[in-house]
């Protein structure tokens, strides 16, 4: 598959071998990203370098960054530049290959629920792309993910919030109790008085605050932090040349018990398409809301249509036990329709991340000298002047420690001979010889 095809607003983002980052080091960026309200593409791509003769090659992941016009590149550039310790390299593509299989996933339940608890405290935090470059190393494989800010999508956290904290109860109908009015005329029989609007509230109704159980308690308080953070919607495709590694990748994406990404379709040699626009990620209204009830609709409207041309007969069919060939053409393509729109246009659970989830899929590893990731040049401006530092320093000291070695080489020589000076006496004054001493007389 070609990868990319636009050089004009990539970028390459290669981590120093001195920076230090923290994890979920993309959350401020990302911050900026929603506010310009353009959509965007990041890819993780394990490329192999180097001669080509097998043993010196060198299976490295690199990052690329696609943006959606020169003015979000160059000020998106200055950003991150600003704000993390990378080498940026502009006007280049990511490498060019061909793969066998294309995932795309989708989350396995309602976007208002996070697949990443939001810590309070950051020493708490794990950087999950650590996991994701580990498994991706090596295995030649791609991750690309397009998002874009989706300010609208608080409507569906709030809707979520609001079902499971006002339930539905099983004699509703469009959120009216069906069956109150029977209730309350039995009672009226009975000698009862008939049930307020304040007393029904406290069997589940819509009208009253329901009894809710400690599972959508905690459901409603993650989506309720979810709610107060900014909302991406998100697009996830994993390329691979087996569904092993495609499935590896796939469990090394952020998952929690509340949620997880699972796979949506499966694209065995996907079709080469160019990726020079970017097109915003949509959460597929029109498929969720219109064409997922296909399967019922036109199947039925064929029966309906059959039947006033006379073609099908219910009544006639099961009376005759299934003998009339006339009546089972219409059933039978009913069926076929149904089967076939069901598999096409089934719903789908769109992918909508906040920042602090989608953090932990975009951006950049934290364990750089562990991990064989392509590592940026160190700018030479940090380096030469601390080495002009020392060597001048070096310079300097130098001669002062050979004086200072040669003081004191010299000094024990002159001291020694100057003991010696101090020391020596003429024998022959105080220690004169025997034969020179007289008797006494």
């Amino acid at each position: 598959m070609d990868l990319a095809e636009n050089n004009c607003c990539w970028v390459e983002l290669r981590p120093l071998i001195t920076s230090k980052l923290e994890a979920a080091n993309f959350a401020p960026i990302l911050d900026v990203l929603h506010n310009l309200g353009k959509p965007f593409r990041f890819f993780i791509v394990a490329h192999r370098e180097g001669s080509g003769y097998g043993s010196d090659e060198r299976a490295l992941v690199r990052f690329f960054l696609q943006f959606y016009d020169e003015y979000a590149r160059v000020q998106m550039t200055n950003i991150i530049r600003t704000l993390l310790d990378v080498e940026i390299v502009g006007d280049i593509e990511p490498p060019k290959s061909q793969y066998r299989f294309c995932a795309d996933l989708e989350l396995a339940k309602n976007y208002a629920l996070p697949i990443v608890y939001s810590c309070q405290r950051q020493e708490f935090m794990v950087n999950l792309i650590d996991r994701l470059v580990a498994s991706t190393a090596g295995l030649g494989v791609c991750v690309e993910v397009v998002t874009q800010a989706d300010p609208n999508a608080t409507l569906g956290i709030q809707k979520f919030v609001y079902n499971k904290l006002y339930p539905k109860t099983s004699t509703s109908l469009l959120g009216v109790n069906v069956l109150d009015p029977v209730v309350d005329l039995i009672g009226a029989g009975v000698g009862q008085a008939p049930k307020t609007e304040s007393s029904t509230s406290g069997r589940g109704g819509r009208s009253g605050q329901a009894k809710v159980d400690s599972w959508s308690r905690e459901l409603v308080k993650h989506a309720e932090l979810k709610l107060a953070s900014n909302l991406f919607t998100c697009k996830i495709l994993v390329f691979g040349n087996s569904l092993q590694t495609v499935q590896a990748i796939k469990k090394a994406l952020p998952a929690a018990p509340t949620n997880r990404l699972k796979t949506f379709k499966t694209t065995k040699k996907p079709k080469q398409h160019p990726t020079t626009t970017l097109k915003a990620p949509t959460r597929y209204w029109v498929q969720n809301n219109v064409l997922c009830h296909l399967w019922w609709t036109v199947p039925l409207s064929i029966l309906l249509f059959a039947g006033v041309l006379g073609f099908f007969n219910p009544l006639k069919l099961f009376s005759l036990g299934f003998s009339s060939s006339v009546d089972l053409i219409p059933l039978c393509l009913a069926v076929f329709f149904a089967v076939c729109l069901f598999v096409a246009f089934r719903k789908r659970q769109p992918i909508v991340l906040s920042t602090q989830e989608l953090a932990q899929i975009i951006g950049l590893p934290t364990a750089i000298a562990k991990l064989p990731i392509a590592l940026g040049k160190v700018p030479v401006s940090r380096t030469q002047l601390g080495f002009e530092q020392t060597t001048k320093e070096k310079e300097k000291e130098e001669p002062k420690n050979e004086k200072q070695t040669t003081n004191k080489k010299e000094e024990p020589e002159e001291a020694k001979g100057a003991l010696c000076q101090k020391t020596t006496f003429p024998v022959s004054r105080h220690f004169p010889y025997p034969e020179e001493e007289k008797p006494f007389t």
